[in-house]
């Protein structure tokens, strides 16, 4: 981190923390994409259209701003290029799990990143990892662990729910590499150039294999403009995100997204019908307890003493 740095800005965890939580809502539609299309659409098709509609949103909002993006090349670029592919091999997991389980199951599964987020960032970041951060994550990590417990899986599905739980869980690897490169590059950039590079990025990352799928599988113009939506709400979740590590380090904001599975199991509760069993209904008591910890106010916390 770099304190001097015009784009930090002073640690302010309550605030950080409702920035996270309006980011996790606006990306809960964008995860379940796979179930909404319910096969309209392939899942590389959904991620693809998620960073094509985001690069042309911000490319937008940078010449409003007048950002110009073409006179100058971040020195940062290389890691603008590996978030852009830890984005979309993580979104295109979490999608694919989503569609094949249960959305708050899938979701409870990949907020395993949550506990490798943080032990990244101590390795990485160097961050300092209080008893605190682990307390809250190990009580989120119960709470998602008692919420998979809880899917009562047809053995005819087996086959399906097998592959999304590995697809949940390599989703998460990646996204937790994404948190800890947008902890640091937030902190040195502006938010247009940092979600200019990582849209625009993937997008060329996807476009040439998903025209191929278009192409191939005849696939109607009108099924790819009923989800252009992605990219829009996704730039609006990017925005909230950036803001909030801005704010926060990643380690702190790590178990706080977890979240996101109450979030999820509300989204499939209203739009189908997904009731959280009495034992997933625990592990979410468990997921907001862990987060509330992290609010405690600063003279209850213990800072560990560098030699």
């Amino acid at each position: 981190m770099l304190p001097h740095s015009q784009y930090a800005r002073s640690e302010n965890t309550v605030l950080a923390l409702f920035l996270a939580l309006a980011g996790m809502t606006a990306f809960t539609p964008i995860f379940a994409a796979g179930k909404i299309a319910d096969g309209l659409l392939p899942v590389a098709v959904l991620v693809w259209l998620r960073f094509m509609g985001g690069a042309f949103t911000i490319l937008t909002v940078a010449k409003f701003k007048r950002v110009k993006l073409h006179n100058r090349v971040s020195p940062l670029w290389k890691l603008h290029l590996m978030r852009a592919f830890c984005g979309v091999a993580g979104l295109g997991c979490s999608i694919y799990a989503a569609s094949v389980l249960p959305l708050a199951d899938a979701t409870a599964i990949g907020l395993t990143k949550g506990i490798i987020a943080i032990v990244l960032a101590g390795l990485i970041l160097k961050e300092i990892i209080t008893g605190r951060h682990w307390v809250a994550g190990s009580l989120c990590a119960v709470g998602a662990y008692l919420v998979v417990r809880s899917v009562d899986t047809d053995a005819s599905e087996a086959e399906f729910a097998i592959s999304g739980v590995l697809a949940a869980l390599v989703g998460a690897v990646f996204m937790a590499c994404e948190v800890l490169i947008m902890r640091y590059i937030a902190q040195r950039e502006d938010t247009v150039t940092i979600l200019a590079y990582v849209n625009v990025f993937a997008t060329v990352l996807l476009t040439g294999p998903v025209l191929w799928i278009i192409v191939s599988q005849d696939i109607a113009w009108q099924s790819l403009v009923a989800f252009a939506w992605l990219g829009p709400l996704a730039i609006v979740g990017q925005s909230l995100n950036i803001s909030a590590f801005r704010r926060a380090g990643a380690a702190t904001l790590a178990p706080v997204y977890y979240g996101s599975v109450v979030l999820s199991a509300m989204f499939g509760f209203v739009f189908w019908g997904e009731v959280p069993a009495p034992i997933a209904a625990f592990g979410a008591l468990l997921i907001i307890a862990g987060g509330a910890i992290l609010t405690l106010p600063a003279s209850f916390r213990k800072t560990k003493q560098v030699s």
